[in-house]
């Protein structure tokens, strides 16, 4: 009897362990707080990631300590590409991820994302642009969306300004990276 309540103990942390790996939260207060989801990541792109930033996967650097999940670790970059297929989500404001250090980032959820010069427009998909601030999605490119845009132009919206970027206004986005068809 006691083995099997340690093996059943041992199967329950193994599946809360794994199912933790992602923050989706289990209770919310929609009325006061916005639902976001946080994937834990690595950035070894070579330089610090500043919050605000789109980023994208970067499985080329990927290395797992063992052959058999290489290119398989969630790593990170500032993504380089206009709707880049690897999109992967958003830096939290205020958290940049220093090169070499693990950090977070919203997969899903409601984001402040630093504005391209050419900013998108409300109420449309919008995408990366090659420095990793936010654009109108260009179906064209690599055909990757970030999300939907709710507000843009938010530079007196008690969002300080970025210190990497001070010139650039933020957007609020609604960040849900989907693949588009061609």
């Amino acid at each position: 009897m006691r083995k099997i309540l340690l093996l059943t103990l041992a199967i329950l942390l193994v599946t809360v362990g794994i199912a933790a790996a992602t923050n989706i939260p289990t209770t919310t207060d929609p009325k006061n707080y916005p639902t976001v989801w946080i994937e834990q990541v690595y950035n070894g792109s070579g330089a610090s990631i500043t919050s605000g930033y789109i980023v994208e996967w970067d499985h080329a650097t990927s290395e797992g300590a063992e052959n058999w999940y290489d290119d398989m670790c969630p790593y990170v970059q500032t993504a380089d590409s206009a709707s880049d297929i690897w999109t992967a989500g958003v830096v939290p404001y205020g958290n940049n991820i220093a090169d070499g250090s693990t950090g977070a980032i919203i997969i899903r959820g409601p984001a402040y994302v630093l504005e391209h010069s050419t900013p998108p427009a409300v109420n449309n998909i919008c995408g990366s642009h090659t420095n990793g601030t936010v654009t109108t999605d260009n179906a064209g490119a690599n055909t990757s969306s970030l999300g939907v845009v709710i507000l843009v132009d938010l530079a007196n919206s008690g969002v300080g300004d970025n210190p990497d970027a001070p010139a650039t206004s933020w957007c609020l986005v609604y960040v849900d990276p989907t693949q588009e068809a061609d």
